[in-house]
């Protein structure tokens, strides 16, 4: 029996499109949030670190055995000052690249994706990740499509998850239509009860609010 998914890794399944393997749309730095939302909560599942107060608190700096946590962890551990969960939402997320290629490349090494690389007008690289068997990914969104379309309490891992996924907005990008804008209040109960992922929102709402600013800026200069 395989051992169960981390955070980092459903995000980053979830994150792929069901049939072509490619990246769904998602607002930028939208994922690189997502996921560094994804390490933080993984780690204070395992105990690593707490991140319910004002800043990020190691709690044992011992490795999980996880080979996509534990550098991070030794990252937050040698600091030597605490920082609030905002501030390593932002050094994470810009760790994307190397995060996102080591999921990817765990998932693979699960049997649960494989990578295909195509060239288009025999020059230009076009890299896709498609499941293998596509069962986990079917079990992560029949399992959260069953916990938003009810009113069971959630598992703290699904409610933790469901609150990166919102924040990132990458909830909108695996269920669209009517019936999941009716369970919005749903969806924002169940996203409230974790910290990290309301962090998440929060610094993507100012990076996007940055990013338009800028825009207008540069095309109304005077």
């Amino acid at each position: 029996m395989k051992p169960p998914l981390a955070l980092i890794e459903e995000i980053v399944l979830l994150s792929l499109d069901d049939e072509t393997g490619a990246h769904l749309p998602l607002p930028p730095f939208a994922l690189g949030l997502g996921m560094a939302g994804a390490l933080l909560d993984d780690l204070s599942m395992a105990g690593r670190i707490c991140t319910d107060g004002p800043q990020v608190k190691v709690l044992n700096a011992e490795t999980t055995g996880n080979p996509l946590l534990d550098p991070w962890l030794a990252l937050i551990a040698k600091d030597s000052q605490e920082h609030s969960v905002h501030y390593w939402l932002s050094i994470l997320a810009n760790e994307k690249k190397e995060i996102e290629s080591e999921a990817l490349a765990h998932l693979i090494e699960r049997g649960i994706l494989k990578r295909e690389d195509k060239k288009i007008l025999w020059v230009l690289g076009l890299r896709r990740y498609p499941t293998i068997h596509n069962e986990e990914r079917v079990e992560v969104r029949t399992r959260l499509e069953r916990l938003i379309l009810s009113d069971d309490p959630p598992s703290h891992f699904d409610a933790t998850l469901i609150s990166l996924l919102d924040g990132c907005e990458l909830l909108h990008a695996i269920f669209r239509g009517d019936q999941y804008e009716a369970r919005s209040a749903r969806v924002a109960s169940i996203a409230a009860s974790d910290p990290v992922g309301r962090e998440v929102a929060e610094a993507l709402r100012e990076l996007l609010s940055t990013v338009l600013l800028a825009q207008t800026a540069t095309s109304n200069p005077f």
